[in-house]
């Protein structure tokens, strides 16, 4: 399992690869389509209460992107990041975080430069070879398929976080 330590305040990722599955699909008009796990975004909203930032750099812009961005209250969006690295930079700034406070999920070679940076890289099962050097995880599911959820799981388990008692923070879920 993975091991993140008490100092990661920060969870940063890309989409295409990790929210998605990577395929690019087009409609008539020739915007893209995108599928999520419903899953990815269920404790977004818990964690941000226990004071876990989070936010997305993706190469890629799209509005299904956009708007899934928007629908899951993301603190920090940057689509169509042709250089990751500079919107990493401004991520740190905007949020104080130095690179030990960031957990960055990525599955590709345009992700490498934050892998060398972050605290803690973790790439998806089905991720390009070529980075799998470069960080300290995979997750036991493929990009599109819950990544994201997989990791918020591990760190609220590591953590000690009860979604269920007296802290919740009115995530609206019945037992």
């Amino acid at each position: 399992m993975f091991q993140f330590g008490d100092k990661i305040k920060a969870i940063l990722f890309d989409i295409d690869g990790v929210l998605t599955d990577g395929s690019i699909t087009l409609d008539a008009q020739g915007e893209e389509v995108k599928s999520f796990h419903v899953r990815d975004g269920q404790l977004i909203r818990f964690m941000q209460e226990k004071g876990i930032v989070f936010g997305t750099i993706s190469g890629r812009k799209s509005t299904a992107a956009e708007t899934r961005m928007k629908a899951l209250k993301i603190d920090f969006v940057r689509l169509g990041q042709e250089d990751k690295l500079d919107a990493y930079v401004q991520f740190k700034k905007e949020f104080k975080l130095k690179d030990e406070n960031i957990v960055y999920l990525g599955d590709d070679v345009i992700d490498i430069p934050i892998f060398k940076e972050v605290g803690l890289a973790i790439a998806p099962a089905d991720a390009s070879p070529f980075v799998l050097p470069h960080v300290k995880h995979q997750t036991r599911k493929p990009g599109g398929r819950g990544v994201l959820r997989e990791v918020i799981d591990a760190l609220i388990l590591e953590r000690g976080w009860n979604i269920w008692g007296e802290d919740r923070p009115g995530i609206g879920f019945k037992r």
